[in-house]
């Protein structure tokens, strides 16, 4: 039986052409940087082409034991950007998790529901798009969720501070009281560096928000252009705590990149290890896990 938490009544927030909820930006908010990018289009060639699985064939192990480890036997997890089932799959398999899988990508979901049903768990999976009447019903409705994730980068794809603060609030109220967030964020001190000093002079314009940066990828089915949010530790511990959780842990996600560590398992082994010697803000991205303040 699903336990769900006190849900405060608000007026629903109006929703972008992406689904997600849109806030009015503060006074001093620039524009987010990722208009001229449709995630949507660019993430369905990202995985049709077979770049995206060729790039992360595995779940990042210490972002798959962080789940596990909060995940309950038969708990509700609410995977935002679930892509192709990279952890969501896992987790209704070895957790018998009630799944929810969000995502923006019509290929991933095609894709995502034929491994489900493969594996004989399309049962527990319920796979729907940010803001369709599936993910109303099931996240900004029912909500009792035991663990939200936004895995690796997902946050970074939402261009505008003010539309990823509404996503987290959305998220936060989609959570039991002792239910966990759990975020893989890409490190500004480690990623895309030379794309942060050729966007620099745009974000002084205001034309984007400090950290927005753009990038693309090859694949046989053409070039993929990606918006991306890149974050320092101390703006992840000011946006969550605004947004009304309380940080538990903040470490990193790997210390190598995460196409290297979802590749090879011996080096996965060994970056692991790294990533618990070494400082959170030296990794490659970090690894987040929050609590909603009651």
């Amino acid at each position: 039986m699903k336990t769900t938490r006190p849900r405060p009544q608000r007026t629903p927030l109006p929703q972008d052409e992406a689904g997600i909820p849109a806030t009015p930006p503060r006074a001093d908010a620039k524009p987010g940087g990722g208009e001229k990018v449709d995630i949507g289009k660019s993430y369905d060639t990202y995985f049709a082409s077979g770049l995206y699985q060729s790039r992360y064939p595995r779940p990042n192990r210490r972002t798959l034991r962080t789940l596990e480890q909060l995940l309950p036997i038969e708990g509700r997890l609410l995977d935002y950007g679930a892509g192709e089932g990279r952890y969501c799959l896992s987790l209704a398999k070895s957790h018998a998790a009630h799944v929810v899988a969000v995502d923006i990508s019509t290929t991933a979901r095609v894709t995502l529901a034929n491994r489900a049903r493969d594996m004989n768990l399309a049962d527990r999976v319920v796979i729907c798009e940010p803001g369709d009447a599936i993910y109303r019903t099931e996240v900004s409705e029912d909500g009792g969720f035991n663990v939200a994730l936004l895995g690796f980068g997902v946050l970074g794809h939402v261009a505008g501070r003010s539309r990823r603060m509404a996503l987290l609030l959305e998220l936060r109220d989609a959570l039991l009281p002792h239910g966990h967030l759990v975020l893989g964020l890409p490190n500004a001190m480690r990623r895309f560096r030379a794309e942060q000093a050729r966007y620099a002079p745009r974000v002084q314009a205001g034309e984007f928000e400090e950290g927005d940066i753009q990038y693309e990828r090859v694949s046989d089915a053409g070039t993929v252009p990606l918006f991306y949010h890149l974050f320092h530790g101390g703006e992840i511990q000011a946006d969550l705590t605004e947004a009304g959780y309380v940080i538990e842990r903040m470490t990193s996600e790997s210390m190598l990149p995460e196409t290297v560590v979802t590749k090879s398992k011996t080096l996965a082994l060994i970056d692991d290890l790294a990533c618990s010697a070494l400082p959170a803000d030296l990794g490659y991205g970090y690894l987040v896990i929050a609590r909603p303040r009651n």
